[in-house]
């Protein structure tokens, strides 16, 4: 595994989002790298304990139009499995800036996320939390901190719950 994190850290480098819709490298194949529901990565069976690692891994994921998700480099694009959301909301904070609250979110591919119409939030159908829809068609599932913290923000008036970020009304459906 350290030889596959080496080559793919020195093909993206930097803790930001790389631009995965410009990238179209060809299909490698399937590797045993697989997420289960509660958002662990696993590869070989083996649970991946280092969080740098998985937090690498979670910023070249795309969800492509099949279903499937995939790890993607500029020159590889390799399969995974994923059980439920591949990402994990591990903290959020309400930042007030003037009047306008904004919130923001942690996930655990290191990167932070301001909710709103871009990055919206919907509860899942289980009743159990909530995600956001994060780019590339990757979702992030609210950890129970982070989601029970967010529930202290949420409003309701005649048609029904929504958060105030980002100067939007974003309806909780």
């Amino acid at each position: 595994m350290s030889d596959f994190y080496q080559r793919i850290e020195g093909q993206v480098g930097e803790k930001t989002l790389p631009p995965l819709d410009r990238w179209s490298p060809d299909l490698c194949g399937d590797i045993d790298i697989c997420i289960d529901a509660q958002g662990r990565w696993f590869h070989e069976g083996s649970r991946i304990e280092r969080s740098a690692l998985v937090a690498l891994f979670g910023r070249i994921l795309r969800r492509e139009a099949d279903g499937y998700h995939y790890l993607l480099t500029p020159h590889e694009k390799w399969r995974i499995q994923v059980g439920q959301h591949p990402l994990r909301i591990v903290a959020v904070e309400q930042v007030l800036d003037g009047s306008l609250q904004r919130i923001l979110v942690s996930a655990n591919n290191d990167l932070r996320y301001e909710i709103s119409s871009k990055y919206p939030v919907f509860l899942c159908a289980n009743s159990e939390g909530a995600f956001v829809q994060l780019d590339h068609g990757v979702t992030a599932k609210f950890n129970r901190p982070a989601w029970y913290r967010l529930c202290e923000w949420v409003q309701s008036d005649a048609d029904g719950m929504y958060l105030s970020s980002a100067g939007e009304k974003l309806r909780l459906n």
